[in-house]
Protein backbone atom coordinates (compact mmCIF):
# COMPACT_ATOMS: atom_id res chain seq x y z
CA UNK A 1 0.00 0.00 0.00
CA UNK A 2 1.37 3.42 -0.96
CA UNK A 3 1.76 6.34 1.36
CA UNK A 4 -1.23 8.56 2.07
CA UNK A 5 -1.50 11.84 0.19
CA UNK A 6 -3.09 15.19 0.99
CA UNK A 7 -5.82 16.76 -1.13
CA UNK A 8 -5.63 20.50 -1.83
CA UNK A 9 -9.16 21.82 -2.23
CA UNK A 10 -8.42 25.51 -2.64
CA UNK A 11 -5.83 28.21 -2.32
CA UNK A 12 -7.66 30.33 0.21
CA UNK A 13 -5.22 33.23 0.17
CA UNK A 14 -1.59 34.23 -0.06
CA UNK A 15 0.43 36.20 2.49
CA UNK A 16 2.89 39.07 2.18
CA UNK A 17 5.39 40.28 4.77
CA UNK A 18 6.01 44.01 4.40
CA UNK A 19 7.87 46.59 6.48
CA UNK A 20 4.99 49.00 7.15
CA UNK A 21 1.26 48.47 7.58
CA UNK A 22 0.60 52.17 6.96
CA UNK A 23 2.52 52.13 3.66
CA UNK A 24 0.79 48.92 2.58
CA UNK A 25 -2.68 50.38 3.19
CA UNK A 26 -1.88 53.63 1.39
CA UNK A 27 -0.28 51.85 -1.59
CA UNK A 28 -2.95 49.24 -2.18
CA UNK A 29 -5.74 51.78 -1.81
CA UNK A 30 -4.06 54.27 -4.18
CA UNK A 31 -2.67 51.95 -6.88
CA UNK A 32 -4.93 48.90 -6.74
CA UNK A 33 -8.09 50.60 -5.54
CA UNK A 34 -8.39 47.86 -2.93
CA UNK A 35 -10.12 48.43 0.38
CA UNK A 36 -8.70 46.94 3.56
CA UNK A 37 -11.34 44.53 4.85
CA UNK A 38 -9.77 43.81 8.23
CA UNK A 39 -7.16 45.72 10.17
CA UNK A 40 -5.75 43.80 13.12
CA UNK A 41 -2.71 45.72 14.31
CA UNK A 42 -1.05 44.02 17.28
CA UNK A 43 -4.24 42.02 17.98
CA UNK A 44 -2.88 38.47 17.63
CA UNK A 45 0.67 39.25 18.75
CA UNK A 46 3.45 41.83 18.42
CA UNK A 47 2.83 42.22 14.70
CA UNK A 48 0.33 43.79 12.32
CA UNK A 49 -2.18 41.83 10.28
CA UNK A 50 -4.23 43.28 7.39
CA UNK A 51 -6.53 41.67 4.84
CA UNK A 52 -7.79 42.95 1.50
CA UNK A 53 -9.13 41.27 -1.62
CA UNK A 54 -8.12 41.35 -5.27
CA UNK A 55 -11.18 40.10 -7.11
CA UNK A 56 -12.17 36.90 -5.31
CA UNK A 57 -8.77 36.29 -3.67
CA UNK A 58 -7.88 37.49 -0.16
CA UNK A 59 -4.37 38.83 0.28
CA UNK A 60 -3.06 38.94 3.83
CA UNK A 61 -0.36 41.41 4.78
CA UNK A 62 1.82 41.04 7.86
CA UNK A 63 4.31 43.54 9.19
CA UNK A 64 6.57 43.64 12.18
CA UNK A 65 6.52 46.17 14.98
CA UNK A 66 10.24 46.32 15.70
CA UNK A 67 10.19 44.28 18.92
CA UNK A 68 12.15 41.26 17.71
CA UNK A 69 9.24 39.06 16.58
CA UNK A 70 10.06 36.49 13.89
CA UNK A 71 8.48 38.80 11.31
CA UNK A 72 10.93 41.53 12.29
CA UNK A 73 13.83 39.10 11.95
CA UNK A 74 12.60 37.83 8.57
CA UNK A 75 12.26 41.37 7.22
CA UNK A 76 15.74 42.24 8.44
CA UNK A 77 17.23 39.18 6.76
CA UNK A 78 15.18 38.84 3.56
CA UNK A 79 13.37 42.14 3.10
CA UNK A 80 9.75 42.30 1.86
CA UNK A 81 8.59 38.90 0.66
CA UNK A 82 5.71 36.52 0.02
CA UNK A 83 5.45 34.91 3.43
CA UNK A 84 3.23 31.85 2.77
CA UNK A 85 0.42 30.38 0.70
CA UNK A 86 -2.65 28.85 2.36
CA UNK A 87 -3.94 25.50 1.10
CA UNK A 88 -7.34 24.33 2.28
CA UNK A 89 -7.55 20.59 2.95
CA UNK A 90 -10.52 18.36 3.91
CA UNK A 91 -9.24 17.59 7.41
CA UNK A 92 -6.43 19.38 9.23
CA UNK A 93 -5.63 16.60 11.70
CA UNK A 94 -5.33 14.06 8.89
CA UNK A 95 -3.07 16.39 6.89
CA UNK A 96 -0.85 16.85 9.96
CA UNK A 97 -0.59 13.06 10.31
CA UNK A 98 0.36 12.68 6.64
CA UNK A 99 3.07 15.32 6.89
CA UNK A 100 4.38 13.45 9.93
CA UNK A 101 4.40 10.17 8.01
CA UNK A 102 6.31 11.89 5.23
CA UNK A 103 8.89 13.33 7.62
CA UNK A 104 7.88 16.93 6.85
CA UNK A 105 8.28 19.02 10.01
CA UNK A 106 5.68 21.62 10.99
CA UNK A 107 6.76 24.82 12.73
CA UNK A 108 3.43 26.21 13.92
CA UNK A 109 0.40 24.07 14.75
CA UNK A 110 -2.78 25.50 16.25
CA UNK A 111 -5.86 23.34 16.80
CA UNK A 112 -8.07 25.77 18.66
CA UNK A 113 -11.61 25.68 17.18
CA UNK A 114 -11.31 29.33 16.12
CA UNK A 115 -7.63 29.27 15.10
CA UNK A 116 -6.91 26.03 13.24
CA UNK A 117 -3.79 25.85 11.11
CA UNK A 118 -0.40 24.31 10.58
CA UNK A 119 2.67 25.71 8.80
CA UNK A 120 5.31 23.57 7.13
CA UNK A 121 8.98 24.20 7.75
CA UNK A 122 9.94 25.94 4.47
CA UNK A 123 13.29 24.16 4.49
CA UNK A 124 11.38 20.92 3.86
CA UNK A 125 8.82 22.19 1.34
CA UNK A 126 10.83 24.92 -0.47
CA UNK A 127 8.45 27.63 0.77
CA UNK A 128 6.08 28.17 3.67
CA UNK A 129 2.74 26.38 3.29
CA UNK A 130 -0.16 27.07 5.63
CA UNK A 131 -2.70 24.24 5.93
CA UNK A 132 -6.28 24.86 7.09
CA UNK A 133 -9.57 23.00 6.87
CA UNK A 134 -11.83 25.91 7.73
CA UNK A 135 -14.14 26.93 4.90
CA UNK A 136 -14.96 30.39 6.18
CA UNK A 137 -13.11 32.63 3.74
CA UNK A 138 -15.40 34.86 1.70
CA UNK A 139 -14.40 34.39 -1.94
CA UNK A 140 -17.11 36.60 -3.43
CA UNK A 141 -15.45 39.03 -5.89
CA UNK A 142 -14.60 42.58 -4.90
CA UNK A 143 -14.01 45.05 -7.77
CA UNK A 144 -10.73 46.96 -7.92
CA UNK A 145 -9.18 49.68 -10.05
CA UNK A 146 -6.85 47.32 -11.94
CA UNK A 147 -9.53 44.90 -13.11
CA UNK A 148 -8.07 41.97 -11.15
CA UNK A 149 -10.51 39.04 -10.94
CA UNK A 150 -8.52 36.69 -8.71
CA UNK A 151 -5.47 34.51 -8.25
CA UNK A 152 -4.27 32.39 -11.18
CA UNK A 153 -1.38 30.79 -9.29
CA UNK A 154 2.01 31.49 -7.79
CA UNK A 155 5.68 30.94 -8.55
CA UNK A 156 8.30 29.61 -6.15
CA UNK A 157 12.03 29.72 -6.77
CA UNK A 158 13.63 26.44 -5.65
CA UNK A 159 16.97 24.70 -5.95
CA UNK A 160 15.76 21.90 -8.26
CA UNK A 161 12.40 22.41 -9.97
CA UNK A 162 12.09 18.84 -11.29
CA UNK A 163 12.88 17.26 -7.92
CA UNK A 164 10.54 19.63 -6.07
CA UNK A 165 7.73 18.94 -8.56
CA UNK A 166 8.18 15.18 -8.23
CA UNK A 167 8.04 15.53 -4.45
CA UNK A 168 4.81 17.57 -4.56
CA UNK A 169 3.33 15.18 -7.12
CA UNK A 170 3.97 12.31 -4.70
CA UNK A 171 2.60 14.26 -1.73
CA UNK A 172 -0.56 15.79 -3.24
CA UNK A 173 -3.30 13.47 -4.45
CA UNK A 174 -4.92 15.86 -6.93
CA UNK A 175 -1.79 17.57 -8.28
CA UNK A 176 -0.76 17.11 -11.90
CA UNK A 177 2.44 18.12 -13.66
CA UNK A 178 1.41 20.29 -16.62
CA UNK A 179 4.77 21.10 -18.19
CA UNK A 180 8.51 20.89 -17.81
CA UNK A 181 10.46 23.42 -19.84
CA UNK A 182 13.56 25.56 -19.99
CA UNK A 183 13.35 29.34 -19.67
CA UNK A 184 16.51 30.65 -21.38
CA UNK A 185 15.69 34.32 -20.70
CA UNK A 186 15.68 33.55 -16.98
CA UNK A 187 18.49 30.99 -17.13
CA UNK A 188 16.03 28.73 -15.36
CA UNK A 189 14.20 25.42 -15.44
CA UNK A 190 10.41 25.65 -15.02
CA UNK A 191 7.88 23.02 -13.95
CA UNK A 192 4.19 23.85 -13.74
CA UNK A 193 1.67 21.91 -11.68
CA UNK A 194 -2.10 22.14 -11.35
CA UNK A 195 -3.29 22.70 -7.80
CA UNK A 196 -7.04 22.85 -7.71
CA UNK A 197 -7.93 25.61 -10.15
CA UNK A 198 -4.47 27.17 -9.91
CA UNK A 199 -0.99 26.71 -11.34
CA UNK A 200 1.99 26.34 -9.03
CA UNK A 201 5.14 27.07 -10.99
CA UNK A 202 8.54 26.01 -9.71
CA UNK A 203 11.66 27.74 -11.08
CA UNK A 204 15.23 26.67 -10.44
CA UNK A 205 18.54 28.12 -11.68
CA UNK A 206 20.05 26.72 -14.87
CA UNK A 207 22.92 29.20 -14.77
CA UNK A 208 23.59 32.73 -13.58
CA UNK A 209 20.50 34.93 -13.81
CA UNK A 210 17.63 36.45 -11.88
CA UNK A 211 16.49 33.11 -10.42
CA UNK A 212 19.94 32.10 -9.22
CA UNK A 213 20.35 35.57 -7.69
CA UNK A 214 16.94 35.31 -6.00
CA UNK A 215 17.69 31.90 -4.46
CA UNK A 216 21.13 33.03 -3.34
CA UNK A 217 19.74 36.19 -1.76
CA UNK A 218 16.63 34.90 0.02
CA UNK A 219 16.83 31.08 -0.24
CA UNK A 220 14.01 29.05 -1.83
CA UNK A 221 10.68 30.79 -1.30
CA UNK A 222 7.67 32.20 -3.13
CA UNK A 223 8.86 34.65 -5.79
CA UNK A 224 5.57 36.03 -7.08
CA UNK A 225 1.81 35.63 -7.27
CA UNK A 226 -0.01 35.76 -10.62
CA UNK A 227 -3.44 37.36 -10.84
CA UNK A 228 -5.95 37.27 -13.68
CA UNK A 229 -7.13 40.60 -15.06
CA UNK A 230 -9.96 41.62 -17.36
CA UNK A 231 -7.53 43.27 -19.81
CA UNK A 232 -3.74 43.56 -19.88
CA UNK A 233 -4.00 46.69 -22.03
CA UNK A 234 -6.25 48.39 -19.48
CA UNK A 235 -3.97 47.22 -16.68
CA UNK A 236 -0.99 48.85 -18.39
CA UNK A 237 -2.90 52.10 -18.88
CA UNK A 238 -4.07 52.23 -15.28
CA UNK A 239 -0.61 51.57 -13.87
CA UNK A 240 0.95 54.11 -16.21
CA UNK A 241 -1.24 56.70 -14.52
CA UNK A 242 0.69 55.93 -11.33
CA UNK A 243 4.07 56.08 -13.08
CA UNK A 244 4.46 52.27 -13.01
CA UNK A 245 5.67 50.37 -16.06
CA UNK A 246 5.00 46.68 -16.57
CA UNK A 247 7.83 44.28 -17.37
CA UNK A 248 7.89 40.81 -18.93
CA UNK A 249 6.73 38.19 -16.43
CA UNK A 250 8.31 34.84 -15.58
CA UNK A 251 5.49 32.92 -17.25
CA UNK A 252 4.81 33.10 -21.00
CA UNK A 253 1.97 35.51 -21.66
CA UNK A 254 2.33 37.25 -18.32
CA UNK A 255 3.46 40.73 -17.32
CA UNK A 256 4.80 41.87 -13.98
CA UNK A 257 5.22 44.81 -11.66
CA UNK A 258 8.84 44.84 -10.54
CA UNK A 259 9.38 44.57 -6.77
CA UNK A 260 10.81 48.09 -6.56
CA UNK A 261 7.46 49.44 -7.83
CA UNK A 262 5.33 47.19 -5.62
CA UNK A 263 6.44 47.57 -2.00
CA UNK A 264 9.33 45.13 -2.59
CA UNK A 265 7.29 42.12 -3.80
CA UNK A 266 6.80 40.91 -7.39
CA UNK A 267 3.26 40.63 -8.80
CA UNK A 268 2.42 39.03 -12.15
CA UNK A 269 -0.71 39.31 -14.27
CA UNK A 270 -2.33 37.37 -17.09
CA UNK A 271 -5.67 37.37 -18.91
Amino acid sequence: MGQRQITVLEIDHINQLLPSADEAIAFYERVYGAEIESDHREVFGPYNNLLFKLGRTPVEVFSGTGVGHSFDRQLERFGPNWQAVLWRVPNLEEAIEIFGERGVPLVDVELDPDRRWAFTDPRSTSFSIQIEDRDEWDLSPVPNALGITGLAGFTAAVKDADAAADSFDDLIENAEILYREDRPLLSARAVGMSLGDYVMELLSPAGDGVISAFVERVRPRIRSATFRVESLDKLEQRLAGHGIKLTVGDRPGSVAIAPEDNLGVMMQFCE
